[in-house]
């Protein structure tokens, strides 16, 4: 007898979201048949040579931001994403990224590592250091590889959790 009234409640809300379906389609096309018959209409006065082609353009273009600007408000809302950890802070573990056995930062690296970290440019680092724009982008380079990144951003993350840096 339960199961019977559940099936019911189910079949009744889907036949619900159907006719909801069904309306919003029939409105929006209804709406898509308004928007087209208004352009035709416009068309059809800008070929009588009743309006100029710079009001036209003009129409059409302003048309257009709107249905842009109304969309792009709509549909470019970004999702509220919440993070829901599993486990309390107190009992999440951190696994240590450590590098490879036997490869080491030098001492220049870890210098320029700290420039990049405090958030200059190759440009500057070179002038600071008084070496040329080349080396230092050599250095990077060498410091992205033994951390295993591939920007400026995850190298600092790297180097913060092992400590490298502060």
């Amino acid at each position: 007898m339960e199961l019977t009234k559940n099936t019911k409640s189910i079949n009744s809300s889907t036949d619900q979201n159907k006719k909801e379906f069904y309306k919003y389609v029939i409105f929006m096309g209804l709406l898509l048949a308004l928007g087209i018959a208004a352009l035709k209409s416009l068309e059809y006065y800008y070929f009588a040579y009743r309006i100029s082609a710079d009001v036209y353009i003009g129409i059409i273009s302003v048309i257009f931001l709107g249905l842009g600007i109304y969309l792009g408000v709509r549909f470019g809302k970004r999702k509220k994403t919440t993070l829901q950890p599993d486990a309390p802070a107190e009992t999440a573990t951190v696994l240590p990224i450590a590098l490879p056995e036997g490869i080491e930062l030098s001492s220049r690296e870890r210098e320029v590592l700290n420039h990049i970290a405090m958030g200059h440019s190759n440009q500057e680092i070179a002038d600071m250091l008084f070496v040329s724009l080349n080396t230092i982008k050599s250095h990077t380079n060498n410091i992205y590889s033994k951390l295993n990144v591939k920007r400026r951003t995850q190298a600092i993350e790297t180097a913060r959790k092992l400590k490298i840096i502060q």
